[in-house]
């Protein structure tokens, strides 16, 4: 993966953080739908989820993309 390459994250923490969810993916192949247009490089869920977003959450731009690439290749 190149570093000018975009990767893709959403993610859910409800109050109940066994609910909650982090996935983060690069882009497959733009011609298909979602989600087939996407390669899972990292999820997670419940508390540990739920860890991680509170990290994303005062980041932005390059600094969340940093921290999406450190998730997913280490």
């Amino acid at each position: 993966m190149s570093n000018a390459e975009k990767l893709h994250y959403d993610y859910s923490c409800e109050e109940g953080e066994e609910s909650s969810w982090l996935w983060i993916t690069k882009m497959k192949d733009p011609a298909l739908p979602e989600p087939h247009c996407y390669s899972l490089l990292f999820s997670a869920e419940g508390t540990h989820a739920a860890t991680l977003i509170k990290n994303f959450q005062s980041l932005s731009g390059d600094e969340a993309q940093e921290y999406a690439k450190q998730l997913a290749f280490g």
